[in-house]
């Protein structure tokens, strides 16, 4: 599974535009494709006729409910192309999170449980370097960087280049960087000029592909379709095909349908045969148990067996269902450090999650 996310901190450089008819173009060409709009203003979701009357659960639950998964937020809406949609309230995340560890991978960890496998994420991010943008750059193996013929897209660029290094040092995360020429006249001097200077400074990262400046794309989107059905012979169509011919044809360089090892770090509980796998690394640690609600929050709890690198694990079989918990370390109750998943407590504490 390829994830991408579409960004650019400078609105109007045609992330939305880029993110639904590659998303479209792709599914085209038989691939199964995921678009999950990560802009509060919802324009993915528009322009795909998707309307917030039509779902009840968006991103906004995903991003902050243990208990829904994206899977249940999932809209159908053109062969071999879903829609996770967004609303407004999306832009309340930030704050709602502030204070939570491990808010930068939320988004990563709901991904790494898709129940449903997709050949494609298409991540479409707000215009802004902040924490949904950085959930989107944190789940994703490549970022397309849409630039228009403009001097402030160009500086735009600049920064979520910038971004990605803060990326790579702060959470140890390389994100693939491609740049897309967008909405670019060939026949003024100044988008030649701007082309010319995208290829000076980033050539190394450059797509072969570009997309054209044309009407037509805004008549779709109008009409709450992508370019290849509203109009599958226009030249905006052909070019979209071609970047979606472009990206796969890159396919035998990435690991498609493998987790990533950095995943593993943050994903929590594991399904595996016979319940699911609590573990947790604890070198120093002489007894670990876990308790929880399937234990009654029992103080005794269930005791983990530790293996020679410190790890301590157990297996549990649970129902069907949302289940609190905490690890008690010689001891000491504590949250689960690789679940992302949790609640505030009567005590003011936070107790981990896992939905089964």
């Amino acid at each position: 599974m390829r994830i991408l996310s579409v960004v650019n901190q400078k609105g109007g450089c045609g992330k939305t535009t880029v993110s639904i008819n590659l998303a479209a173009a792709l599914a085209k060409k038989n691939k199964s494709v995921l678009l999950i709009d990560l802009d509060p203003q919802g324009h993915a979701g528009l322009g795909l006729n998707v309307d917030s009357d039509d779902f009840e659960r968006s991103m906004y639950d995903v991003l902050l409910q243990p208990a829904v998964e994206i899977d249940d937020v999932v809209i159908p809406v053109l062969e071999n192309l879903d829609l996770a949609p967004s609303t407004v309230v999306l832009a309340g995340v930030e704050q709602e999170l502030a204070d939570k560890a491990g808010r930068e991978r939320r988004l990563a960890a709901k991904l790494s449980r898709l129940r449903k496998a997709y050949d494609y994420v298409v991540i479409d991010c707000p215009p802004s370097i902040g924490l949904l943008t950085f959930n989107a750059l944190a789940a994703s193996g490549e970022t397309i960087i849409p630039v228009d013929p403009s001097f402030f897209s160009l500086h735009g660029l600049h920064k979520v280049r910038e971004t990605l290094e803060l990326l790579r040092e702060e959470l140890e995360h390389d994100v693939h960087i491609r740049v897309l020429a967008n909405n670019y006249n060939s026949r003024t001097n100044f988008s030649r000029d701007i082309l010319y200077e995208i290829e000076n400074f980033h050539g190394d990262s450059m797509l072969k592909t570009t997309i054209s400046h044309t009407v037509k794309l805004k008549e779709a989107a109008s009409r709450g379709q992508p370019i290849v059905k509203f109009d599958a012979h226009s030249r905006a169509a052909k070019e979209f095909l071609a970047l979606a011919e472009e990206l796969a044809a890159q396919e035998a360089f990435f690991q498609v349908g493998e987790r990533r090892a950095t995943d593993a770090g943050f994903q929590g509980p594991q399904f595996v045969p016979g319940g699911v796998r609590f573990s947790i690394e604890a070198p120093h640690a002489a007894d670990v148990r876990i308790t929880g609600e399937f234990t009654g929050w029992s103080y005794d709890g269930t005791p983990l067996e530790r293996d020679d690198n410190g790890v301590w694990s157990t297996v549990i079989e649970v129902a069907p269902g949302a289940y609190e918990y905490r690890f008690v370390l010689d001891g000491v109750w504590v949250k689960d450090p690789s679940n992302m998943e949790s609640v505030t407590n009567e005590y003011g504490q936070e107790n981990s999650v896992v939905v089964v």
